[in-house]
């Protein structure tokens, strides 16, 4: 932990003052354009300079699995705190996320994303979560997809957790398909609940889409069975994301 305690006290300050001076120009572009380009700009160089200021980096296999201009909902496993940085360096395509709601309380960060297009969750009103989801669908537009974790929350170890079903009632709802993302290599980087991390690559794998168009609500299990299978399929537990080779991969932009 000592050893890395300078590198983590200085991505604090990276992605602090990154979040100031990125936040003023991205709030003032929301107010001449609807697109979420600015969001999209502002979130990709946030996450450069904190992954630069710890020394990880990110890298996708699967592209070919991509239609840029269909809208999908993307769900990736959720291994730990890095793995949002490797989304942002390396998924090609632009996504909207779903946000805790209290994230958008805090100063330049949040209201950076409040702007961004991002759907932003009352976790303290459940039942709401369903309707609040279906009403950021109607922003799909122009290629946007919408990134949800499946699992929720943070895995504690290289297995997902069960997934719910809010993502999959969408998707289904909608008629948009799925597009399973599995990521490797971030719970050993910077595992959950912790400060502790290691500067090391990530991989992502995108699946083939899973078509929802003819399914309907009493297909939800089946949903996420296959989705969770497609994530497993790609699944590495001992992948080593310190290896040297893999270490100095370069991270891909997002198209």
């Amino acid at each position: 932990m000592l050893r890395y305690l300078p590198r983590i006290l200085l991505s604090l300050a990276v992605a602090v003052v990154v979040a100031v001076v990125l936040a003023p120009p991205m709030l003032l572009a929301t107010l001449f354009t609807s697109s979420g380009r600015p969001g999209q700009v502002a979130g990709y160089m946030w996450s450069w300079a904190v992954a630069k200021s710890l020394g990880i980096t990110a890298s996708a296999t699967g592209t070919e699995n991509v239609n840029v201009g269909q809208s999908y909902v993307v769900t990736p496993n959720h291994q730990g705190n890095a793995d949002v940085l490797a989304i942002e360096l390396a998924l090609p395509i632009k996504v909207l996320w779903v946000i805790k709601k209290e994230l958008t309380k805090i100063p330049f960060f949040g209201w950076a994303l409040a702007r961004s297009g991002a759907i932003c969750l009352d976790r303290s009103k459940p039942g709401e979560a369903l309707a609040e989801l279906l009403e950021g669908a109607g922003k799909l537009r122009g290629g946007w997809s919408l990134l949800i974790y499946p699992e929720g929350t943070r895995s504690p170890g290289v297995q997902p957790q069960p997934f719910k079903a809010g993502a999959f009632r969408l998707a289904i709802a909608e008629g948009i398909p799925i597009l399973p993302v599995t990521i490797n290599g971030a719970h050993r980087i910077w595992p959950k609940k912790t400060l502790k991390f290691r500067p090391g690559h990530m991989t992502l794998t995108i699946g083939k889409p899973i078509p929802t168009s003819d399914m309907t609500e009493d297909d939800v299990p089946l949903l996420i069975e296959k989705t969770r299978s497609a994530i497993l399929e790609n699944l590495i537990p001992d992948y080593d994301p310190f290896e040297p080779k893999v270490f100095e991969a370069r991270a891909t932009r997002r198209a």
